[in-house]
Protein backbone atom coordinates (compact mmCIF):
# COMPACT_ATOMS: atom_id res chain seq x y z
CA UNK A 1 0.00 0.00 0.00
CA UNK A 2 1.33 3.41 -0.90
CA UNK A 3 1.90 5.66 2.08
CA UNK A 4 2.54 9.32 2.43
CA UNK A 5 5.37 10.63 4.59
CA UNK A 6 4.05 12.53 7.58
CA UNK A 7 5.46 14.54 10.41
CA UNK A 8 8.56 13.25 12.16
CA UNK A 9 8.79 12.84 15.93
CA UNK A 10 11.67 15.32 16.21
CA UNK A 11 12.02 18.78 14.70
CA UNK A 12 13.18 19.54 11.17
CA UNK A 13 16.81 19.33 12.18
CA UNK A 14 16.61 15.52 12.53
CA UNK A 15 15.57 14.36 9.03
CA UNK A 16 16.77 10.77 9.44
CA UNK A 17 13.69 8.70 10.21
CA UNK A 18 10.22 9.26 8.75
CA UNK A 19 6.92 8.20 10.25
CA UNK A 20 4.12 7.14 7.88
CA UNK A 21 0.54 5.98 8.28
CA UNK A 22 0.02 2.45 6.99
CA UNK A 23 -2.89 0.04 6.91
CA UNK A 24 -5.56 0.23 9.65
CA UNK A 25 -4.40 3.74 10.59
CA UNK A 26 -1.29 2.43 12.36
CA UNK A 27 1.93 4.37 12.59
CA UNK A 28 4.92 2.66 11.06
CA UNK A 29 8.48 3.76 10.95
CA UNK A 30 10.07 4.12 7.53
CA UNK A 31 13.85 4.20 7.11
CA UNK A 32 15.41 6.65 4.78
CA UNK A 33 17.52 5.54 1.74
CA UNK A 34 20.50 3.23 2.09
CA UNK A 35 23.01 6.05 1.83
CA UNK A 36 21.63 7.58 5.01
CA UNK A 37 20.89 4.35 6.89
CA UNK A 38 23.84 4.54 9.37
CA UNK A 39 22.71 7.99 10.46
CA UNK A 40 19.16 6.71 10.82
CA UNK A 41 20.32 3.85 13.03
CA UNK A 42 22.14 6.34 15.23
CA UNK A 43 18.92 8.33 15.51
CA UNK A 44 16.98 5.23 16.54
CA UNK A 45 19.51 4.49 19.26
CA UNK A 46 19.21 8.04 20.54
CA UNK A 47 15.41 7.84 20.54
CA UNK A 48 15.45 4.61 22.50
CA UNK A 49 17.93 5.93 25.01
CA UNK A 50 15.87 9.10 25.48
CA UNK A 51 12.68 7.20 26.32
CA UNK A 52 14.30 5.13 29.02
CA UNK A 53 13.57 5.76 32.67
CA UNK A 54 15.38 8.64 34.44
CA UNK A 55 17.27 6.21 36.66
CA UNK A 56 18.55 4.31 33.59
CA UNK A 57 19.60 7.52 31.88
CA UNK A 58 21.38 8.68 35.02
CA UNK A 59 23.19 5.36 35.34
CA UNK A 60 24.25 5.50 31.68
CA UNK A 61 25.47 9.04 32.11
CA UNK A 62 27.33 8.05 35.25
CA UNK A 63 28.97 5.17 33.40
CA UNK A 64 30.08 7.53 30.63
CA UNK A 65 31.24 9.95 33.26
CA UNK A 66 33.35 7.31 34.94
CA UNK A 67 34.96 6.40 31.63
CA UNK A 68 35.88 10.04 31.11
CA UNK A 69 35.98 11.86 34.47
CA UNK A 70 35.14 15.54 34.40
CA UNK A 71 35.02 18.32 36.97
CA UNK A 72 31.43 19.18 37.85
CA UNK A 73 32.40 22.71 38.86
CA UNK A 74 33.86 23.37 35.42
CA UNK A 75 30.80 21.82 33.81
CA UNK A 76 28.49 24.21 35.67
CA UNK A 77 30.90 27.11 35.35
CA UNK A 78 31.21 27.84 39.08
CA UNK A 79 34.14 27.89 41.47
CA UNK A 80 34.51 25.17 44.14
CA UNK A 81 33.52 27.58 46.91
CA UNK A 82 30.24 28.59 45.26
CA UNK A 83 27.08 28.54 47.35
CA UNK A 84 24.06 26.35 46.67
CA UNK A 85 22.16 29.31 45.26
CA UNK A 86 24.98 30.06 42.82
CA UNK A 87 25.04 26.41 41.73
CA UNK A 88 21.29 26.54 41.19
CA UNK A 89 21.49 29.70 39.08
CA UNK A 90 24.36 28.27 37.03
CA UNK A 91 22.39 25.08 36.40
CA UNK A 92 19.34 27.00 35.20
CA UNK A 93 21.49 29.11 32.93
CA UNK A 94 23.36 26.12 31.48
CA UNK A 95 20.22 24.01 31.13
CA UNK A 96 18.71 26.63 28.84
CA UNK A 97 21.78 26.41 26.61
CA UNK A 98 22.16 22.60 26.64
CA UNK A 99 18.52 21.51 26.60
CA UNK A 100 17.94 18.81 23.92
CA UNK A 101 14.92 20.66 22.53
CA UNK A 102 17.16 23.44 21.27
CA UNK A 103 18.84 21.11 18.75
CA UNK A 104 17.31 17.60 18.70
CA UNK A 105 19.64 16.57 15.88
CA UNK A 106 22.72 16.99 18.07
CA UNK A 107 23.26 13.83 20.16
CA UNK A 108 26.15 15.42 22.05
CA UNK A 109 23.76 18.06 23.38
CA UNK A 110 21.68 15.40 25.10
CA UNK A 111 24.77 13.82 26.67
CA UNK A 112 25.98 17.16 27.95
CA UNK A 113 22.54 17.92 29.39
CA UNK A 114 22.56 14.59 31.25
CA UNK A 115 26.03 15.38 32.62
CA UNK A 116 24.80 18.82 33.64
CA UNK A 117 21.84 17.31 35.49
CA UNK A 118 24.10 14.84 37.27
CA UNK A 119 26.48 17.63 38.25
CA UNK A 120 23.61 19.65 39.70
CA UNK A 121 22.29 16.65 41.64
CA UNK A 122 25.69 16.13 43.22
CA UNK A 123 26.62 19.76 43.94
CA UNK A 124 23.18 20.90 45.12
CA UNK A 125 23.27 18.57 48.13
CA UNK A 126 25.59 19.15 51.02
CA UNK A 127 26.50 15.54 51.73
CA UNK A 128 27.02 14.46 48.13
CA UNK A 129 28.99 17.63 47.43
CA UNK A 130 31.26 17.00 50.41
CA UNK A 131 31.85 13.45 49.20
CA UNK A 132 32.56 14.70 45.68
CA UNK A 133 35.05 17.29 46.97
CA UNK A 134 36.77 14.56 48.94
CA UNK A 135 37.01 12.47 45.78
CA UNK A 136 38.46 15.40 43.86
CA UNK A 137 41.04 16.01 46.55
CA UNK A 138 42.04 12.34 46.49
CA UNK A 139 42.17 12.39 42.66
CA UNK A 140 39.60 9.58 42.38
CA UNK A 141 36.92 9.53 39.68
CA UNK A 142 33.52 10.89 40.75
CA UNK A 143 30.88 8.42 41.77
CA UNK A 144 27.16 8.58 41.06
CA UNK A 145 24.93 9.84 43.88
CA UNK A 146 23.81 6.33 44.86
CA UNK A 147 27.40 5.09 45.15
CA UNK A 148 28.42 8.20 47.07
CA UNK A 149 25.52 7.74 49.49
CA UNK A 150 26.46 4.09 50.01
CA UNK A 151 30.10 5.00 50.66
CA UNK A 152 29.00 7.73 53.07
CA UNK A 153 26.79 5.29 54.98
CA UNK A 154 29.65 2.77 55.21
CA UNK A 155 32.02 5.48 56.42
CA UNK A 156 29.56 6.58 59.09
CA UNK A 157 28.99 2.99 60.21
CA UNK A 158 32.76 2.51 60.45
CA UNK A 159 33.16 5.67 62.54
CA UNK A 160 30.25 4.69 64.78
CA UNK A 161 28.31 7.89 64.02
CA UNK A 162 24.66 7.93 63.08
CA UNK A 163 22.90 10.06 60.52
CA UNK A 164 19.18 9.92 59.71
CA UNK A 165 18.22 8.54 56.29
CA UNK A 166 16.57 11.84 55.32
CA UNK A 167 19.72 13.87 55.94
CA UNK A 168 19.66 15.18 52.37
CA UNK A 169 16.22 16.65 53.04
CA UNK A 170 17.34 18.30 56.29
CA UNK A 171 20.44 19.61 54.53
CA UNK A 172 18.16 22.08 52.74
CA UNK A 173 17.41 23.72 56.09
CA UNK A 174 20.72 24.73 57.72
CA UNK A 175 19.02 26.19 60.80
CA UNK A 176 17.12 22.98 61.59
CA UNK A 177 18.97 19.74 62.14
CA UNK A 178 17.43 16.27 62.70
CA UNK A 179 17.90 14.59 66.06
CA UNK A 180 19.73 11.33 66.51
CA UNK A 181 19.10 8.66 69.17
CA UNK A 182 21.41 10.34 71.70
CA UNK A 183 19.78 13.71 71.15
CA UNK A 184 16.35 12.14 71.49
CA UNK A 185 17.34 10.46 74.75
CA UNK A 186 18.68 13.73 76.10
CA UNK A 187 15.54 15.52 74.97
CA UNK A 188 13.41 12.82 76.62
CA UNK A 189 15.33 13.19 79.89
CA UNK A 190 15.03 16.95 79.69
CA UNK A 191 11.29 16.66 79.11
CA UNK A 192 10.97 14.35 82.12
CA UNK A 193 12.96 16.80 84.22
CA UNK A 194 10.73 19.67 83.14
CA UNK A 195 7.66 17.56 83.90
CA UNK A 196 9.01 16.81 87.39
CA UNK A 197 9.64 20.51 88.00
CA UNK A 198 6.11 21.31 86.89
CA UNK A 199 4.68 18.70 89.27
CA UNK A 200 6.78 20.04 92.15
CA UNK A 201 5.68 23.59 91.43
CA UNK A 202 2.06 22.45 91.27
CA UNK A 203 2.33 20.58 94.60
CA UNK A 204 4.08 23.54 96.22
CA UNK A 205 1.35 25.85 94.95
CA UNK A 206 -1.33 23.55 96.35
CA UNK A 207 0.47 23.47 99.73
CA UNK A 208 0.83 27.24 99.82
CA UNK A 209 -2.81 27.64 98.89
CA UNK A 210 -3.87 25.29 101.71
CA UNK A 211 -1.69 27.06 104.28
CA UNK A 212 -2.95 30.46 103.15
CA UNK A 213 -6.54 29.25 103.35
CA UNK A 214 -6.04 27.92 106.88
CA UNK A 215 -4.34 31.11 107.98
CA UNK A 216 -7.11 33.22 106.51
CA UNK A 217 -9.68 31.04 108.24
CA UNK A 218 -7.95 31.54 111.59
CA UNK A 219 -7.77 35.29 111.10
CA UNK A 220 -11.43 35.43 110.17
CA UNK A 221 -12.39 33.28 113.16
CA UNK A 222 -10.37 35.48 115.53
CA UNK A 223 -11.99 38.58 114.09
CA UNK A 224 -15.48 37.14 114.49
CA UNK A 225 -14.72 36.00 118.07
CA UNK A 226 -13.48 39.48 119.01
CA UNK A 227 -16.51 41.08 117.44
CA UNK A 228 -18.82 38.69 119.28
CA UNK A 229 -17.07 39.46 122.57
CA UNK A 230 -17.49 43.20 122.06
CA UNK A 231 -21.15 42.82 121.15
CA UNK A 232 -21.75 40.58 124.17
CA UNK A 233 -20.06 43.11 126.48
CA UNK A 234 -22.19 45.95 125.12
CA UNK A 235 -25.34 43.85 125.56
CA UNK A 236 -24.50 42.95 129.14
CA UNK A 237 -23.71 46.57 130.02
CA UNK A 238 -26.95 47.80 128.50
CA UNK A 239 -28.91 45.15 130.33
CA UNK A 240 -27.29 46.07 133.66
CA UNK A 241 -28.06 49.76 133.21
CA UNK A 242 -31.65 48.95 132.33
CA UNK A 243 -32.03 46.98 135.56
CA UNK A 244 -30.53 49.83 137.59
CA UNK A 245 -32.88 52.38 136.05
CA UNK A 246 -35.86 50.13 136.73
CA UNK A 247 -34.89 49.79 140.40
CA UNK A 248 -34.55 53.57 140.79
CA UNK A 249 -37.95 54.17 139.24
CA UNK A 250 -39.57 51.67 141.58
CA UNK A 251 -37.99 53.31 144.65
CA UNK A 252 -39.13 56.75 143.49
CA UNK A 253 -42.72 55.61 143.05
CA UNK A 254 -42.74 54.01 146.46
CA UNK A 255 -41.47 57.25 148.06
CA UNK A 256 -44.19 59.31 146.39
CA UNK A 257 -46.89 56.95 147.66
CA UNK A 258 -45.67 57.25 151.26
CA UNK A 259 -45.73 61.11 151.21
CA UNK A 260 -49.40 61.39 149.95
CA UNK A 261 -52.31 62.64 152.57
CA UNK A 262 -54.56 59.96 154.20
CA UNK A 263 -57.95 61.64 153.28
CA UNK A 264 -59.59 60.60 150.26
CA UNK A 265 -61.32 62.78 147.73
CA UNK A 266 -65.00 64.05 148.48
CA UNK A 267 -64.69 63.96 152.32
CA UNK A 268 -65.08 67.33 154.05
CA UNK A 269 -64.16 68.01 157.68
CA UNK A 270 -66.99 68.57 160.24
CA UNK A 271 -68.43 72.15 160.84
CA UNK A 272 -67.38 73.61 164.20
CA UNK A 273 -68.93 77.08 163.95
CA UNK A 274 -72.13 78.46 165.78
CA UNK A 275 -75.46 78.94 164.20
CA UNK A 276 -76.81 82.47 163.85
Amino acid sequence: MRTKPLARPWSAGLDLVGWTRGAKSQWVCGVWPLTRRPVAMLSLCLCRSWHRSPATRLFSAASGQRSGPRNYYELLGVHPGASTEEVKRAFFSKSKELHPDRDPGNPALHSRFVELSEAYQVLSREQSRRSYDHQLSSASPPKPPATAAHARSAHQAHNGSWEPPNAQYWAQFPGVRPRGPESRKQQHKQNQRVLGYCLLIMLAGMGLHFVAFRKLEQIHRSFMDEKDRVITAIYNDTRARARANRARLQEKLQGQQLQAPPGGPGITPPDTGTRP
